[in-house]
């Protein structure tokens, strides 16, 4: 025993422990106001050692203290175990990153913490109803339950949240992987030690926030122009060095070219580039960039005979009959040959099997393939994909993983595990990168289930211009994120500034301690403020972050404000509250805002959530004298359309209220409500709810749904009721599990 202290003290004099399932700690290298996390497995330590300590020794350069843990865990909890200890001790831990084969957690139970992900998780296999998620690491007050490991990847685990953890995202630091992909074509070990150097040269340079660019996709927002002009607008605001010049900024469409993937190719690789932001559908192998079916004339850059329009459409309706089989094959031939008046010939096999390379060709250029991206070399220092799905590190390839490990200067990147919400701010906060703030504090301050940085998350931009160097704001700012979180003090000073980001940044973290006439102040400024991003803060947080009785108030302010995405979540979250006073400017919008589409949409939703007599009225009302082409046809288009979503969801309650009816289709039903949250027929669900003669996994998965109603008018209602049956002896265990998670979420 002598002999063992001894070699632990002199182990300790070294400034190396060993910890258990034989981890090595590499200390921060001096004194640090605050430090980072470098989590790291054993192989990819002893192949990229020299990178890595490279990488630690410029971040203490910086000023931020660098801890580096390397060791190989059989699970996610013993890491994280190891995590919270040097997470306890001080100074603050502000970040991680977690480089190699790092054990991949997979959740359950906690589809509310995503922005659209929604799927059946027992209908479903439990490897596509899983969301994969470092939220298991970086937030430690979440408490999970160890489900299982994947059958075909043992380094997959699945967990489920439990019903008594807290239900909300409040991540203690920022974190990021750096995982090379498995099938670049490369030896992960060499992309790894690439990636590690280019990231240390990119923290040696000055780089200022100048130079960003944009690009919506197809199909995506609804392919609304008036989206893709106001976000220009509040860009300006948050990054104001980029506007003084034409080259400093560009916002492209999928509309300016029918092939826009090759002068997307050309943009990336542009040397300069600090940001370049993808609005787009994804898939773990694509972005999605142009649509099926190109209208305007087509000259292919990159051929040398271009395509006319009628023949662009026939290669797309020959793909799209490809992808079909069987019934639904015929099915979409007759359809198709109807619609379009073809011959019986068009999908003739001799046709089919003479095209079928020239129109494979054709649909490989219009979206970007992990195939494209081995190619070129992408030169943004930093990529965002507003996508679904091209941040899922958990795949062999992912879209995130080529851009970062390219051979180009992309150091981080932002994306998406499973499917995104695109009405989501995916732009929230943004302006903090052009102020200076590392990258990971920007990713911590807007975190859902599925969001992820891939690559460096302590990167940052020089704050300001080679004229007026802002550095030194940028390092208080970084400290105050990571130091001052609670202390007032500092973000009222903040929001006297007169700088926008700030002030949106302030009034986000003002939430995190709340100041006397917090709500007060929110919805002052949502009336006040000349910043779009700040008003789009505001509405924010009195959704996310306040008592509440501001709430029909600021969608009513919202619901008339000139930022589309301000309205667009007025729109969505008038449905969400039921209060009729949003009747009548919703109705208005309806009739009235034909150039914001995806505004649109959102009332269009929300309205059917209202009584119909009196949307229908509201409609006539409004109609009636208007200025519209055919004011009574369209009043009547309307009426009649919402009459048909009340017979639909009248009959969807007949189907939960029915003990007869098949399970399946029972739940169903229910999980519509998710979605929408449909006031009027709460009364009638809890009814069902109350009844203890009734199947209890359809109960379950009714007070699974009646936690989506956080913003209903019937929200006390629910909560009573959820409270009563939950106490009632007779009630079964899962239920009253599903209950208070449900009432957690309510409150």
């Amino acid at each position: 025993m002598k002999r063992i202290a001894t070699l632990l003290l002199l182990m300790l004099s070294c400034g190396i422990f060993l910890l258990p399932a034989a981890v090595r700690i590499i200390p921060e290298n001096g004194k640090f106001d605050t430090r980072f996390l470098v989590v790291i497995d054993s192989g990819s330590f002893a192949q990229a050692s020299q990178e890595v300590m490279a990488y630690k020794n410029v971040l203490e350069e910086e000023g931020l203290g660098v801890v580096v843990m390397i060791g190989d865990w059989n699970s996610p909890d013993d890491l994280k175990n190891e995590i919270i200890k040097i997470y306890r001790k001080k100074p603050v831990m502000e970040g991680a990153v977690f480089i190699g084969d790092i054990p991949v957690v997979r959740v359950r139970n906690f589809q509310h913490a995503t922005t659209a992900f929604k799927m059946n998780e027992k209908a479903f296999p439990i490897e596509e109803s899983s969301v994969t998620s470092d939220r298991f690491y970086d937030d430690l007050d979440l408490q999970f339950e160890f489900i299982s490991v994947d059958e075909k990847n043992p380094r997959h685990f699945y967990y489920k949240l439990r019903e008594d953890s807290p239900q909300v995202i409040e991540s203690d630091f920022y974190s990021a992987r750096m995982l090379p992909p498995s099938d670049m074509g490369s030896d992960m070990y060499e992309l790894l030690r690439k990636y590690l150097r280019k990231a240390v040269e990119a923290h040696k340079e000055v780089n200022y926030a100048d130079n960003i660019k944009f690009f919506n996709g197809h199909g995506y927002n609804s392919d609304c122009l008036t989206v893709w002009q106001n976000q220009q607008f509040v860009i300006r605001e948050q990054f104001p060095e980029a506007f003084r010049s034409s080259r400093g900024n560009a916002f492209y469409n999928f509309r300016q070219d029918p092939f826009m993937k090759y002068n997307l190719f050309e943009r990336l690789q542009a040397s300069g580039t600090d940001l370049f932001v993808f609005h787009e559908h994804g898939a773990f192998d694509t972005q999605y960039i142009n649509g099926e079916y190109p209208a305007p004339p087509i000259i292919g850059m990159h051929k040398e005979d271009g395509y006319g329009p009628m023949e662009a459409l026939s290669i797309s309706l020959r793909n799209r009959y490809r992808r079909y089989s069987g019934e639904r094959r015929e099915s979409f031939a007759q359809s198709t040959m109807k619609e379009y008046n073809l011959s019986s010939g068009f999908f003739s096999r001799e046709l089919m099997e003479s095209t079928r390379s020239n129109d494979s060709i054709f649909a490989a250029d219009i979206n970007i393939v992990l195939a494209d991206l081995r190619s070129i070399t992408p030169r943004p220092r930093i990529t965002i994909f507003d996508a679904c799905y091209n941040g899922s590190f958990h795949q062999p390839g992912y879209v995130a993983g080529y851009h970062v490990f390219s051979d180009g200067n992309t150091v981080v990147t932002q994306g998406n595990t499973v499917n995104v919400l695109q009405d989501k701010w995916s732009m929230e906060l943004v302006g903090m990168i052009a102020e200076g703030a590392r990258i990971g504090f920007w990713q911590k301050e807007f975190q859902y289930l599925e969001s992820h940085l891939l690559g460096d998350p302590t990167f940052r931009l020089t704050p300001g211009t080679a004229a007026a160097d802002r550095s030194r704001d940028a390092a208080t700012l970084n400290k105050n994120l990571a130091l001052h979180k609670k202390d007032n003090k500092v973000w009222l000073a903040y929001l006297e500034s007169d700088n926008p980001n700030l002030q949106a940044i302030a009034l986000k973290q003002l939430s995190v301690k709340k100041p006397k006439g917090y709500d007060d102040m929110l919805l002052r400024y949502l009336k006040e403020s000349p910043f779009y991003s700040v008003r789009m803060q505001a509405l924010q947080r009195i959704l996310y972050s306040s008592s509440g009785k501001h709430l029909t108030e600021a969608l009513l302010l919202a619901l008339n404000d000139p930022y589309e995405l301000i309205r667009r979540n007025g729109a969505r979250f008038a449905g969400y509250s039921g209060d009729e006073r949003l009747i009548e400017p919703l109705v208005h919008t309806l009739l009235f805002s034909n150039e914001s589409q995806r505004v649109q949409y959102a009332v269009q939703n929300s309205l059917a959530m209202f009584d119909w007599e009196k949307v229908n009225r509201e409609i006539n009302r409004q109609a009636t004298g208007s200025h519209l082409l055919h004011p009574s046809e369209t009043a009547a288009q309307a009426v009649s359309y919402f009459s048909g979503q009340k017979v639909r969801y009248d009959k969807s309650l007949m189907v939960i209220q029915d003990k007869t009816a098949e399970q399946p289709d029972r739940i169903s039903a229910i999980r519509l409500l998710r979605n929408y949250n449909n006031h009027l027929q709460v009364a009638g669900l809890l009814e069902v709810l109350k009844d203890n003669s009734d199947d209890t996994e359809v109960r379950v998965v009714l007070a699974e749904a009646l936690g989506w109603f956080r913003w209903s008018v019937k929200k006390e209602q629910i909560v009573e009721v959820l409270g009563a049956i939950r106490k009632d002896k007779q009630t079964p265990k899962e239920l009253q599990d599903e209950i208070g998670q449900s009432i957690l979420r309510l409150m």
